[in-house]
């Protein structure tokens, strides 16, 4: 969006939709979160699940205290509708690269890369709940035949493309066998040093968001995945296992609709 929003009843004036600031919000201190607390959007999400040797996941996790609970990855393109975060845009988009874990009694997921289109989804993530999330640009069309295309590039650097197709003879491939799924996410959040590099202060945080996926539509993928010393994705070389499209009506998060929790304190 390029045009200046001069007119006082413009909806877009509405900078995070039905969702408000709270009290002493946006300013530091109390406290600094820019943005509120809830958001809410639909989703729709392409899924491609790989393999990726276990070495190298385990290496990008060495400084978590996560177990790695399977050798697959999914990597996730989410474009969501109406993300009250951005509204300015009508749409946000996430790439989730992401692992099963287990830690403290739960069966979850943490991200080893992410990016974000949108500086307030970036900040909360990062600021919050500890997401490896940088900025990106994207394209995610969707066609009339189902298929859908889209690339990520971060800075003007191509690091991704990909297709889907549906196909009902495809396999469904989850991130583990079995019929219970990993839910929810956790990470080790990271405040750096102000004075070297090094961490100052360290904790896990976990959450969980409702969200309630449709039944997943098989289909037929390709990804390619691009050089970069700065966002080093092509470096796991992921075997793709299958591909599948979901779309959910309900995602969102504030303090009444999602389960958030610090889990422990790791630094100092």
């Amino acid at each position: 969006m390029s045009d200046v929003i001069t007119d006082p009843d413009d909806p877009r004036r509405r900078v995070f939709g039905e969702y408000r600031l709270k009290p002493n919000s946006g300013v530091n201190p109390p406290y600094s979160p820019a943005y509120p607390v809830e958001w809410g959007c639909t989703l729709r999400t392409v899924e491609i699940m790989t393999r990726v040797a276990p070495g190298k996941v385990s290496t990008l996790l060495a400084d978590t205290p996560f177990e790695i609970a399977s050798d697959r990855v999914a990597f996730r393109f989410m474009r969501s509708p109406g993300h009250s975060l951005a509204v300015h845009a009508g749409e946000m988009f996430d790439l989730m690269i992401s692992v099963p874990v287990r830690y403290n009694g739960l069966f979850t997921e943490t991200h080893i890369f992410m990016y974000c289109s949108d500086p307030m989804g970036i900040c909360a993530g990062r600021e919050v709940f500890g997401y490896t999330k940088k900025d990106t640009h994207y394209a995610f069309d969707e066609h009339p035949d189902g298929s859908i295309t889209g690339w990520v590039r971060r800075r003007g650097i191509s690091l991704a493309d990909f297709s889907f197709t549906p196909d009902a003879s495809a396999p469904v491939v989850r991130i583990v066998d079995g019929d219970e799924l990993p839910a929810g996410e956790i990470h080790v959040r990271r405040l750096p040093h102000p004075e070297r590099l090094g961490t100052a202060y360290a904790d896990i945080v976990y959450r969980r968001t409702p969200l309630k996926y449709s039944k997943p539509v098989p289909g037929r993928a390709s990804m390619t995945l691009h050089a970069s010393a700065y966002d080093p994705i092509a470096e796991l070389n992921p075997e793709i296992l299958g591909a599948h499209f979901m779309v959910s009506d309900v995602y969102g998060g504030g303090f009444e609709v999602e389960d958030r929790r610090l889990i422990e304190r790791l630094t100092p």
